[in-house]
């Protein structure tokens, strides 16, 4: 597949140097300028014993306090709620120390099932509630490595030092795709795209901002940071790489602004909806060769009919007027 590109010199080296160094940002302080990542799940479940096993998601029943088991389990507004034996609520805090399960698939097929413990629950930051919506938490979460006969940390330090993860009432396959499920969920370390895109604002529960789903937004978010133009799994972009993402939402939107001018040496990328780019300006990451022949049934080269080229906001709108996100990148050389 041709993509069009648009080389500038002094962008192509702007691009290239910026893609490697690591800028800690928020939404408040630098709006719409994210770093982003290719980890989609970001819940190691690999021990000495789990190497090739997906993750599928945390299960709901089975959980168990200090011994008691705990019922009716759920992820309300980003924090996981229970109930104890004597019908109190357990929530926040207070989940420290709390046992569940994780369930994988290998790669025969077969279900395998690890055991995790909550080492923490801490407070999220304000600084990453540009909604100003309320308070959740992050779970510090380790997995049971029967090898060792140890627990080891589930998720990476990340840019904060910390090793911890959010809760999303979801699961999400090795295609992207997003399900809403009665009986499981997902953990997202803070490394991953599914809770960076709920740190930038994209809460799956939140209303309002016009007709918006939010759980749609959040999950059109993980095909963007992922650079995921074909909605179906596959990412093209490389942890660490810094993406401009912002949305249209209505007052009191939007959530991620874009400002009059791009940030310097970015240029568009993409509009994106649930199913990946609607439509694509150029590859965020050039010389890339998993692009040449990159889903022709859904992004159609410029030369073509029914070419899926856009370099503005119109353009997406033009091809697709629900598109959710749009993007600018670096031109990011390989």
């Amino acid at each position: 597949m041709m993509l069009t590109m648009r080389p500038i010199a002094a962008v192509l080296l702007l691009g290239a140097c910026a893609a490697d160094v690591e800028v800690r940002v928020s939404s408040t302080e630098q709006m719409g300028v994210n770093m982003q990542g290719v980890n989609m799940q970001g819940v190691n479940m690999q021990g000495v014993n789990m190497q090739g096993v997906n993750m599928q998601g945390f299960a709901l029943d089975g959980l168990t306090l200090t011994s008691a088991p705990l019922s009716n389990a759920r992820v309300a507004k980003g924090e996981l709620v229970a109930n104890r034996p004597n019908g109190s609520t357990v929530s926040g805090t207070a989940m420290t120390g709390a046992r569940l399960f994780a369930h994988g698939v290998d790669a025969s097929g077969a279900t395998r099932v690890v055991e995790y413990r909550i080492a923490a629950v801490t407070a999220e930051s304000a600084s990453y509630d540009p909604t100003r919506t309320g308070n959740t938490f992050l779970y510090n979460i380790e997995q049971w490595v029967a090898d060792t006969s140890s627990w080891q940390p589930a998720c990476g330090p990340d840019s904060d030092g910390r090793r911890v993860a959010i809760p999303i009432a979801a699961t999400f396959d090795d295609l992207g795709d997003r399900h809403d499920s009665s009986t499981m969920f997902t953990f997202g370390c803070t490394t991953g795209v599914i809770a960076k895109c709920y740190r930038w604002g994209y809460r799956p529960w939140l209303t309002g901002y016009g007709a918006a789903s939010f759980s749609d937004l959040h999950w059109t978010c993980t095909r963007a940071a992922r650079a995921d133009y074909c909605g179906d799994g596959t990412p093209h972009t490389k942890n660490g790489t810094v993406v401009n993402i912002w949305d249209r939402l209505p007052a009191p939107g939007p959530i991620q602004k874009h400002g009059l001018l791009a940030p310097l040496g970015m240029v568009f990328e993409a509009g994106w909806n649930t199913s990946g780019a609607v439509c694509l300006s150029r590859a965020r990451w050039l010389l890339d060769a998993t692009l040449a022949n990159l889903c022709p049934d859904r992004l159609v080269p410029p030369g073509l009919l029914g070419a899926t080229v856009c370099d503005t906001v119109a353009d997406v709108l033009g091809q697709d007027p629900n598109a959710l996100l749009f993007n600018e990148s670096y031109l990011n050389l390989l």
